[in-house]
Parts: structure tokens; C-alpha cells; sequence
């Protein structure tokens, strides 16, 4: 379905960091600091355009969906859905799945309810954080978090929720800006609270889960996806730590947590 932009064979390649935000607001963007894909869904205009932000945005989900296709799911959570055309994407892929696209952002969800509804696809203003109050206590067999924890102050307590909303087999599907030699802890866009080396993400994950497979040492399932995006076209997608499929997650037992 999404597979025609690899066809493309263009001369010119260059190889880009990852950032998925930018200091400067294009057209690209935004109810508040989220992206926002006015030219539709369709990955190869955004190739074509050579929109290194959309392109990054869209390409996670279409890598999402051949992963959750090797899955047994029968629900997903797309945290910090913003305005919801992930979720949408992947509720449309499987119309049997549940999901559910939450975000702290009241203008982000009443845009994606308007905008990419569909009757497996249910959108909730939803804080990571204070999970709990505003998400629920439901168990998920796949937590989706595509650029998320950047944008967390108390990052731990998402990761803790995380974990524990997970079932024992579920994953979740990760990524984050990670370009940096040095976590940056005061980034230039204004929206980032932190920006991670690879080593300080690696460690900061393997807290919560077991397992981490991820692209650069090629453990990343259909890492293929990103790979011929590098090797086709003018866009690029910087593939050390990010993004991440990880499984496992570690809930350890907690003598002061409620029953």
C-alpha cells in the first residue's frame, strides 16, 4: 500500500541528522508543536518535495504498520498522537484492531476527531504522565511513542507507565531525536525539553525493558523500510537509535505501590 516510493531511483543522496522538529514553523506544521500533514498522506509527495520533517513523520507510521503486522495485537495506544493521522493510519490498516490516539493537546485531538475518524479509532485527551487520571488503567499490546519523551519533563514516570500499562508480550514502538555525541539537555527548539545521545537513550531504556532492537545494529525488524529511503532518494532518515522496537518491559515489584 505504501510501498510505490521506493520505485524511485533519484541521482542525488545525501545523508541528514535526524531532527524531527525544527526551530521555524513551515507549512508543514502545526496545532501547537505538532506536524500536521497538509498534503495529505501519501509519503511520496512528501519525498518528492524533499520534506525532510514529513517524510520522517509518515515513514515511522508506515514502518509501524509492517511491524504490528508480525504482531498478535488487539489494541494499540499512539501516545502524543497529536493531530492523529498516525493512528488513523493504522486503524485503517486494521480495521480489527482497537486504537486509541491520546494527547495532552485539547486542539490536537478536537482536529483529529474532525479530521481522521474511523470506528475502530477512538481520540482521548490523554497525559503520559498522569496516566492514570486521563488514560485509564487498560492493558495495551502495543504502545506507540514516535517522538514523545523529548518533550517529557518527568520522563521517568512516562517510561514507569509505560511498562506497566504494557502486557508481558507486548512492545512498544519507540523514537526520539538522537543524533547528538552529548545529550543536549537545553535544545535549541523551545518544545524539547532534552535531546539524547545514543548511549544515554540506550542506557535510560534498558531500565524499562529487557530488550531493544534497534536499526544500527541491525536487529530493527523491516529496518528495510529506512534503508531504501536512504539509498533512493534526496531525503534521508539518521538511523542510530531511532526508532526502536522494545519488548519485555520490566515492572518490578514495588512494596508501596496500590494494589
Amino acid at each position: 500500500m505504501y510501498n510505490s516510493f521506493f520505485q524511485r531511483n533519484d541521482a542525488m543522496k545525501r545523508l541528514v541528522k535526524f531532527f524531527s522538529h525544527k526551530k521555524t514553523v513551515d507549512k508543514t506544521s502545526k496545532i501547537d508543536e505538532h506536524f500536521i500533514p497538509v498534503f495529505g498522506l501519501d509519503l511520496e509527495k512528501y519525498i518528492n518535495k524533499g520534506d525532510l520533517s514529513g517524510v520522517h513523520h509518515l515513514i515511522r507510521y508506515i514502518w509501524a504498520i509492517k511491524v504490528i503486522s508480525d504482531l498478535s495485537v488487539s489494541n494499540v495506544l499512539d501516545i502524543a498522537c497529536g493531530a492523529g493521522y498516525g493512528s488513523y493510519l493504522i486503524a485503517k490498516e486494521f480495521p480489527n484492531i482497537s486504537v486509541k490516539g491520546c494527547d495532552y493537546d485539547h486542539e490536537a485531538i478536537q482536529y483529529a476527531r474532525k479530521e481522521y475518524s474511523l470506528p475502530n479509532l477512538e481520540y482521548k485527551i490523554g497525559d503520559g504522565v498522569q496516566w492514570k487520571e486521563t488514560i485509564g488503567n487498560r492493558m495495551f499490546d502495543c504502545i506507540i511513542s514516535f517522538d514523545t519523551i523529548e518533550h517529557i519533563l518527568h520522563r521517568e514516570i512516562l517510561m514507569q507507565n509505560f511498562v506497566e500499562h504494557l502486557h508481558k508480550s507486548g512492545a512498544l514502538l519507540f523514537s526520539t531525536p538522537c543524533a547528538q555525541v552529548d545529550t543536549l539537555l537545553r535544545p535549541e527548539w523551545v518544545h524539547h525539553k532534552i535531546e539524547y545521545s545514543a548511549a544515554s537513550l540506550y542506557d535510560f531504556l534498558k531500565r524499562y525493558f529487557n530488550i531493544i532492537l534497534r536499526p544500527d545494529d541491525n536487529t530493527l525488524p523491516h529496518r528495510d523500510i529506512f534503508v531504501q529511503l536512504n539509498e533512493n532518494n534526496n531525503v534521508s532518515y539518521y538511523l542510530k537509535m531511532n526508532p526502536l522496537f522494545c519488548k519485555e518491559p520490566i515492572v518490578i515489584a514495588n512494596p508501596y505501590m496500590e494494589s
